[in-house]
């Protein structure tokens, strides 16, 4: 056992990692609840919206540990919630005990999901890398990649380019071309296949069908957002739809090689044609962002959270004797 601030530090990581877990629960079943609300907002409410809800766990850890810790807990302002919450010997950490083991759990799982998401991104890189040498670069971040498959796809995680293969170019008009280009320029923009990887990585704490579904909400989003991006009128937004379905048939009969069919890749054409299509025809009023109801939800989910860490505790140290 180690005692005074090194035990403070380590018991304050056990708070944050039970603060985790509980906060993980509630915005999931939060998010299950409210998820087919959703598409009644702008592509860019949503998807500040999903970031929140995988950020919401860390965010919500965060607090209750600066909760527990001295700051607040020696202080008079939240005398009031202290004896609602509060941590039993917090200047005594047991390595053999149930703290010690959730943190090592916490950590491993933290290091697992970074290796397998590490290793594709330097894989990545080295792609990257190579389709630009032997691509023919069209114009800035734009190259023509020989390929006899029909293709359009963003890449490059810190310096994004677009690439188009020379079988689309073949068998596309020029004005296809033009709004492919511009879509793939729009992922570029938002740096896309940055936010793509890090918001998998988030969402990697979640539960497997919680997991899924925010990573292929938040792919519908990116891919509406770049539809739109250069769509200024109705009309525009007729021809980027006729392009989506053109390519979609001209693209069925073809299946995307393995090492470009990764999340780290942002493709023209893989993700809810119908939704995409629908949006960029739709002249819907969209919802503006529910600020009342996040400055609600958030405060009131770090409330939940830092009480049921204390009875968490509570129900554990009865299992469990250190």
């Amino acid at each position: 056992m180690i005692y005074g601030q090194w035990a403070l530090v380590f018991n304050l990581l056990t708070v944050g990692v039970l603060a985790f877990i509980v906060a993980n629960i509630f915005v999931s079943i939060t998010f299950w609840l409210v998820k087919s609300k959703l598409q009644h907002y702008a592509v860019s409410t949503r998807k500040s919206l999903l970031w929140l809800f995988v950020l919401a766990p860390w965010l919500i850890s965060l607090c209750a540990t600066l909760f527990f810790s001295p700051l607040f807990q020696n202080g008079s302002i939240f005398v009031w919630l202290t004896d609602l919450a509060h941590w039993h010997h917090p200047d005594i950490f047991y390595f053999m005990s149930w703290h010690s083991a959730s943190l090592l759990i916490f950590t491993s799982f933290t290091l697992y999901i970074f290796i397998r998401k590490i290793t594709p991104l330097y894989r990545n890189h080295h792609q990257i890398n190579l389709l630009r040498v032997l691509g023919i670069e069209n114009s800035k971040q734009v190259y023509f990649i020989e390929s006899s498959i029909p293709i359009a796809f963003t890449g490059g995680v810190f310096r994004p380019s677009c690439f188009i293969s020379t079988s689309l170019v073949e068998q596309t008009s020029a004005d296809d071309i033009k709004i492919i280009i511009q879509h793939e320029l729009a992922h570029v923009h938002y740096f896309d296949p940055l936010n793509k990887w890090l918001f998998s990585f988030f969402s990697a704490y979640f539960a497997n069908n919680v997991k899924q579904l925010l990573i292929s909400m938040m792919s519908l989003s990116m891919e509406q957002a770049a539809d739109s991006f250069y769509a200024e009128n109705q009309q525009q937004s007729h021809n980027v739809a006729s392009t989506l379905v053109k390519f979609t048939k001209l693209a069925a009969s073809y299946s995307i090689h393995p090492q470009y069919n990764s999340e780290l890749f942002v493709h023209f054409c893989r993700h809810s044609i119908e939704q995409r299509v629908l949006h960029l025809l739709s002249d819907k009023q969209f919802r503006p962002f529910p600020t009342g109801g996040v400055v609600i939800a958030i405060p009131l989910l770090v409330l939940i959270s830092t009480t049921s860490v204390d009875s968490l505790h509570h129900v554990i140290e009865t299992l469990f004797t250190h």
